[in-house]
């Protein structure tokens, strides 16, 4: 794909790479997050481009409608609708955010888009499986950057797993993503500052005993972790991580437990 022109813009709020989670003030400009009764106020902390919003995504990417759809189709309490609504904001506002290469950027002026990745259960929901990152060095559910032709994040979500695990017949769980995550990027990332990350929970239509035996396609070490269930079935609090699991992955377990138990069962 040809490069885009870009420039940083002059009006972005502080240094969001800082403080992921938190609110600010809605930078000047920037549009209104979709009207509708589902559409989510937005905590206003997100990026603008230099020029006037755009009105389309960019050749061979998800249609932003499309996109701001399967945001707005997930149905779990693990989801923060402010978040949900920063994401709409910044796909109406930028919707170059859709790829490495989008005119979205933080405060230090590093490019901040959107990624899709998924945790993938085998089909008694009993284990969890991670692939090694080589450039973060950690264990972390499958996932990367959309790429044109994409017709969907879930897509791109679903062709990561492939790409990274080598498995493919898999069932969504509930009716869209599980979880949104932002997070600031080491210097190991290079030009990206902060991935939106828009997470699926995935099942495979095979047992643990018979995934652990699929190659992964790009040679990365594979780890099936036992999903923590206590004596009644749900979700427990001990997890069982591989030494080098990324920092949060507890956190993000925990979150997904109600969405489990309630989909899986």
């Amino acid at each position: 794909m040809a490069a885009q022109a870009m420039t940083a813009p002059a009006d972005l709020p502080g240094d969001l790479t800082a403080h992921a989670h938190d609110v600010g003030a809605a930078p000047a400009g920037a549009p209104a997050p979709a009207a509708g009764p589902d559409a989510d106020a937005g905590s206003g902390d997100v990026p603008s481009a230099a020029a006037a919003p755009a009105a389309a995504a960019p050749a061979g990417f998800p249609d932003i409608a499309r996109a701001v759809a399967e945001l707005e189709a997930a149905d779990t309490t693990a989801l923060d609708p402010l978040m949900r609504g920063d994401y709409v904001r910044l796909l109406q506002a930028v919707p170059g955010a859709l790829h490495r290469d989008g005119d979205a950027f933080d405060a230090e002026g590093r490019r901040v888009h959107l990624t899709a990745s998924a945790f993938v259960m085998d089909a008694g929901a009993d284990a969890l499986g991670l692939i090694w990152h080589p450039k973060g060095e950690f264990w972390v559910q499958p996932g990367g950057h959309i790429d044109p032709g994409e017709t969907s994040l879930e897509s791109a979500a679903r062709r990561e797993v492939a790409e990274e695990t080598g498995l493919g017949d898999l069932a969504r769980v509930g009716p869209g993503p599980a979880l949104l995550h932002r997070h600031a990027l080491s210097g190991a990332f290079g030009a990206c500052g902060e991935h939106w990350d828009v997470e699926y929970l995935l099942r495979a239509a095979l047992p643990v005993a018979e995934l652990v035996d699929v190659p992964s396609p790009e040679g990365l070490p594979i780890r099936w972790v036992p999903w923590p269930r206590g004596a009644d079935g749900r979700h427990a609090t001990e997890v069982e991580l591989p030494e080098g699991a990324v920092p949060d992955l507890v956190e993000k377990i925990a979150a997904l437990a109600p969405y489990v138990d309630r989909w899986v069962g």
